[in-house]
């Protein structure tokens, strides 16, 4: 931070720009998506999947006691966002994005008990939703797990400001907020509702941190929940702790004995929520309430490590298990399914391409029956790109992917292409695409091929081998033999 922020629009450009870019941006998608219906999956799979955090995230979540009771095993992101749904999707991403950058800084107690603390007003709002038979308990979830979110970022990546307003709360006096309106200029509640607004988080936690809580809107759940957490610190058994617990159950038409059961439970299964996203460390941060018995020893952090320097990434190459997920997925479509959903079966094949093979970019294509034009339909990549505006090809000129199309063959570019106009042809697709070293193969429908599925390492710049080839050949020719089944 080269020069301090000046008002809450300037630290919301900081925080949001230079410290959760990714974050920012991923967000920014995913809140475009107003409604989840089907038509949505795809883009909500590919968004994930150009993190490798956070699709661990989502498909060790998906596989969690918490959200899968059943515990079917669910072994790709494409699967993962059908049977979670939007609401839950977008809160494992924001707890994966913001809370492990906050953490990758050496944690302060107090950053990790708001952690902990937002995790278990999070999973209480929503148990409390739940027993008021509220439509969409899960965007209470989010609303409490945000609530706080702009206060423990400034306590992070404050710097020289949260240093001041630290001085005057010790040696002045000062309380939380008058110290925050000495130094900024304003409370750091209205800096979390400026980066929440940014991300476009919805009505309820905007209410919620305007402190709208009437008696019936949905916003006083989130912050009873809140406060139920921050007098019980003082004691379960204060009658301003009591007082809360009532008006919990007042607003959910449950009775006092019911409200405590919730809150009970909320805060086991808030250690189960920790455990799946992977915050196992800060389960010894809780606040349980009584009647909870469990050791909190056995979760007390080792040592916190901090990393000084980045790794060097592991250069790709196919991922068997990675793979057989995707194959096991596609061979239970056909075995399961009596209609089939193109969509999701190509959204697996490009999950398979990138996560499989190990390819930056992975796009399937189709041609226009009108035209003779091949354009890009879908693509999951690494990084943000113009692949598939930029994938527009007229067959007929284009005589590599012509001879994919037509003799129905997978190819490897830096192999298939001979001849006096061979480097003059390759340094075309450089231009065009980015890259000239890439994989092709033939989209199979009924026969036909309707497209082509292509993938490429253009964001690494790392040279193909014949083991992505071969990678390639097996999640292509079994999603074809998928497609062609439906087919006869």
């Amino acid at each position: 931070m080269i020069q301090r922020p000046q008002n809450v629009k300037e630290w919301t450009d900081y925080l949001a720009d230079e410290k959760f870019p990714v974050l920012s941006e991923t967000m920014s998608r995913l809140g475009s998506l107003d409604d989840f219906v089907n038509d949505f999956a795809s883009e909500m799979a590919s968004i994930i999947l150009q993190d490798p955090n956070m699709t661990a995230r989502v498909l060790k979540m998906a596989n969690s006691a918490h959200y899968n009771v059943g515990l079917k095993k669910i072994n790709t992101v494409s699967r993962a966002v059908m049977f979670l749904g939007f609401d839950v999707i977008r809160s494992i991403c924001l707890s994966s994005g913001v809370f492990q950058q906050l953490l990758k800084k050496d944690p302060s107690q107090r950053l990790l008990r708001g952690i902990s603390s937002s995790f278990q007003a999070a999973v209480q709002s929503q148990q409390f939703s739940e027993a008021r038979k509220d439509k969409n308990p899960e965007e209470l979830f989010i609303a409490a797990m945000l609530f706080h979110v702009g206060e423990m970022a400034f306590w992070t990546f404050g710097g020289s400001a949260a240093r001041e307003i630290n001085v005057l709360m010790v040696d002045e006096g000062f309380t939380q907020i008058e110290a925050q309106e000495e130094v900024l200029g304003f409370r750091l509640s209205e800096l979390t509702y400026s980066l929440v607004e940014r991300w476009g988080m919805g009505n309820i936690l905007l209410n919620a941190l305007r402190r709208k809580d009437t008696p019936e809107s949905e916003s006083r759940n989130v912050i009873l929940s809140h406060r139920l957490l921050d007098l019980s610190a003082r004691g379960w058994k204060k009658p301003s702790t009591k007082k809360v617990i009532s008006d919990l159950a007042d607003y959910s038409n449950i009775s006092i004995e019911d409200a405590r059961n919730v809150i009970t439970d909320s805060a086991e299964q808030t250690i189960e929520v920790l455990k799946g996203h992977g915050f196992r460390d800060l389960i010894s941060s809780l606040n349980l309430p009584p009647g909870i018995n469990i050791n909190l020893d056995e979760y007390q952090p080792k040592k916190i490590k901090l990393i000084k320097k980045r790794a060097k990434k592991e250069p790709k190459a196919p991922d068997q298990s990675a793979i057989d997920s995707i194959l096991s997925e596609l061979q239970l479509i056909k075995d399961e399914s009596e209609q089939l959903d193109i969509n999701f079966v190509l959204q697996l094949v490009l999950e398979g391409i990138h996560r499989g093979v190990g390819m930056d970019r992975a796009l399937v294509s189709l041609v226009d029956q009108s035209t003779g034009k091949l354009k890009g339909k879908y693509a999951v990549q690494d990084r943000n790109s113009s692949l598939v505006a930029d994938f527009e090809f007229t067959l007929d000129s284009t005589p590599l992917f012509l001879k994919v199309v037509k003799e129905k063959k997978i190819l490897w570019s830096k192999r298939a292409v001979h001849g006096p106009m061979s480097g003059e042809l390759l340094a075309k697709f450089k231009v065009m695409l980015g890259s000239n070293d890439f994989l092709i193969g033939p989209l199979m429908i009924q026969g036909h091929a309707l497209g082509l599925y292509y993938a490429d390492r253009q964001v690494t710049n790392q040279k193909l081998t014949l083991a992505e080839l071969s990678a390639f050949k097996a999640v292509v020719n079994r999603a074809n033999e998928i497609l062609e089944s439906f087919g006869q």
